[in-house]
C-alpha cells in the first residue's frame, strides 16, 4: 500500500513536473537548439558571407513588439530593405512611425556590418520615390578596401531589450555624452533626463498616464496582444513577438505564472501598467527622448530608429541596460488618428521646450541586475524577398564599364 508520505511526495513531483513542462512550453527554459533563437547563433558564427551577412545582422535589430517589419533583397552589388506593412501594430502604431523606426534599426546594424565585407558601402535612404516602401539601398563597391570596423559591431549579438528592474545608481558623464552623440544627423536629437529632475518627473508622469490610456483602449490592447506568443510552439513557429521569457518577469514569478492560463489582453495590460509604474520607471537611472521636427516624416522616422539602435548598442558596450518606453508617442498618434484634441502632444511639449522638436522615441537606461534574454528572430531564409536588385546591378555594371 502507498503511504500518505509517498502519495504527497508523488504529487509534489507531478506538480513540479507540470510547472517545468509549462515553463519549457513558454520558453522559460531555453535549450540552445531553439529554432526561434538560431538567427543569433548564425550571426555569432558568421554563417553568412557577402551581402547576406548584412541581412544576418539587420534582422537582429530592435523592432516594435518584435514585429520584424522587414524584407530584404540581395544582389552582387548590395542589399535593399523593404517595409512590410502587414507586420503592423494597428491602433498602437496607426501611421507606421514605429514600424519605420524598426526598419531604421535594421539599417543601422547592416551599416555596422558592412566593413566585414572589406568593401566600401554607401547607404541611400528612400531611393525610389515611386515606391515609398523601399526603405533603403546599401550599395557595396566592388573594389576591396581597408576599412576600420566600428567597435559597436561586437555588441550586435549582445543587445537585448531589458524589461526587468534595474539596479539604480547614476550613469557617468562620459557615458551620457557618448549616448547623446550617437545621432549623426543634426535633425535627430537625443535628450537625457535625470529621473529626479523636473523633466524626469514629467517624463514618468506622462508615461504612466499614457500607459493607463492604452490599457483602457480595448482596440490598442487587442493589437498589442496579437503579438504575444504564449507558448514555446508559437514562439518557435512565428519567431517573432513578445513572450513571458522576455517580459522582465523575475524567474520565480515567471515559473509560477507558467501554471496559469494564457493571459488575456486585459490582464496583459494590467501587468504592463503595474510593471511600468512599480518597476520600469522607479529603477531607471536615466530617461531619454529621441526627437525630430516631424515624427511622421518617413526619412526622419527611419533615422530615429537607426539612432535608437546605435544608442542601445553603445549602452550595452558600457554595461548598461535599455528599454523603449514609447507609450507617450503612441498616444499622441492615437489622438491624431481619432481626431481628438492633442492632449498628449500638448502635455509633452515642455519636455522639448525651446528645441522646436517633437518626441518620436522614448526610453529608459540603467544598470542591469541580470542579463536580458534574447528574443526570437526569423532567420535569413525567412526574410528574403524577390531579387529586386538584379536589374539595378546589371545597369550599375554597364555604367562602370562605360566609365
Amino acid at each position: 500500500m502507498i503511504s500518505r508520505r509517498q502519495l504527497l511526495a508523488g504529487a509534489g513531483v507531478a506538480v513540479a513536473g507540470g510547472v517545468l513542462a509549462r515553463a519549457i512550453d513558454q520558453g522559460l527554459v531555453i535549450p540552445f537548439d531553439r529554432p526561434g533563437l538560431a538567427a543569433w547563433e548564425d550571426w555569432r558564427r558568421r554563417r553568412y558571407q557577402g551581402p547576406l551577412a548584412l541581412v544576418s545582422a539587420g534582422l537582429l535589430a530592435s523592432s516594435p513588439h518584435n514585429t520584424q517589419p522587414w524584407r530584404f533583397a540581395v544582389g552582387t552589388g548590395g542589399v535593399d530593405i523593404f517595409e512590410v506593412p502587414e507586420r503592423a501594430l494597428g491602433p498602437m502604431d496607426p501611421f507606421g512611425r514605429e514600424r519605420l523606426a524598426g526598419l531604421g534599426a535594421a539599417l543601422a546594424n547592416m551599416a555596422l556590418a558592412a566593413p566585414l565585407l572589406a568593401r566600401p558601402a554607401a547607404v541611400r535612404l528612400l531611393p525610389d520615390p515611386a515606391n515609398p516602401g523601399h526603405i533603403a539601398r546599401i550599395d557595396l563597391d566592388a573594389r576591396a578596401a581597408n576599412i576600420v570596423e566600428d567597435p559597436l559591431i561586437g555588441m550586435i549579438a549582445r543587445r537585448h531589450t531589458d524589461r526587468g528592474p534595474y539596479a539604480g545608481g547614476p550613469i557617468d558623464a562620459a557615458s551620457r555624452a557618448a549616448l547623446v552623440a550617437t545621432s549623426p544627423w543634426p535633425g535627430v536629437r537625443v535628450l537625457l533626463f535625470d529621473p529626479a529632475s523636473p523633466a524626469g518627473r514629467l517624463f514618468a508622469a506622462l508615461t504612466i498616464r499614457a500607459t493607463e490610456a492604452i490599457v483602457a483602449d480595448a482596440e490598442m490592447m487587442a493589437a498589442s496582444h496579437a503579438w504575444f506568443r504564449h507558448s514555446r510552439r508559437d514562439q518557435d513557429r512565428h519567431k517573432d513577438g513578445l513572450a513571458i521569457a522576455t517580459s522582465g518577469v523575475p524567474p520565480l514569478l515567471a515559473f509560477a505564472g507558467a501554471m496559469l492560463p494564457e493571459p488575456s489582453a486585459a490582464s496583459e495590460g494590467e501587468y504592463w501598467l503595474a510593471g511600468t509604474r512599480e518597476k520600469a520607471l522607479p529603477t531607471a537611472s536615466l530617461f531619454g527622448v529621441i526627437a525630430v521636427a516631424d515624427p511622421h516624416d518617413r526619412a526622419d522616422a527611419v533615422r530615429a530608429g537607426a539612432v535608437w539602435q546605435r544608442l542601445h548598442l553603445a549602452a550595452v558596450a558600457r554595461g548598461l541596460a535599455a528599454q523603449p518606453l514609447n507609450q507617450l508617442p503612441e498616444m499622441i498618434d492615437r489622438d491624431a488618428e481619432l481626431r481628438r484634441p492633442p492632449g498628449f502632444a500638448a502635455a509633452a511639449a515642455p519636455l522639448l521646450a525651446g528645441t522646436g522638436l517633437r518626441p518620436t522615441f522614448l526610453f529608459r537606461l540603467g544598470h542591469p541586475l541580470t542579463p536580458a534574454p534574447a528574443s526570437p528572430r526569423r532567420p535569413v531564409g525567412d526574410v528574403m524577398g524577390a531579387p529586386a536588385r538584379l536589374a539595378f546591378d546589371v545597369e550599375e555594371a554597364r555604367l562602370r564599364d562605360l566609365r
